[in-house]
């Protein structure tokens, strides 16, 4: 999958109505989820993204582990995002995860979730 069908599904179940907002959303779960996650599992994730999602990855990375739960990891997609509540941010942030996912394997998903702590982690299997 190309960084365009990538955007292209999440602006479609998103219900997105841009690509740009798309990859501007994106960007920002990115960014956040990055952030929970060591340098090492950050590496191994985007080691099996194509390159054009592997390049937005890379524009938003957080080196070092900083640690925050679902509330303020969606509080802050919301803010960052400029979206009207934290139903609609969750809404992303589980459409980003679910298309994510789709890109790696499942030994990697499971790398990454064992890394979040138990509420984000049950949003990230739940999408």
């Amino acid at each position: 999958m190309d960084k365009g069908q990538f955007l292209k599904r999440i602006q479609q179940y998103a219900n997105i109505r841009t690509r740009e907002r798309a990859e501007e959303l994106c960007k920002i779960v990115f960014h956040l989820l990055s952030a929970r996650l060591t340098e090492d599992e950050s590496r191994d994730l985007k080691s099996q993204l194509p390159s054009g999602i592997k390049e937005m990855w890379e524009e938003v990375e957080e080196k070092g582990v900083i640690k925050f739960h679902k509330d303020e990891f969606l509080e802050r997609i919301m803010m960052e995002g400029r979206l009207e509540s934290i139903v609609i941010a969750e809404i992303v942030a589980k459409t980003v995860f679910k298309v994510l996912k789709e890109q790696i394997t499942k030994g990697e998903a499971d790398d990454v979730a064992a890394q979040l702590p138990k509420d984000l982690k049950d949003m990230w299997f739940s999408a």
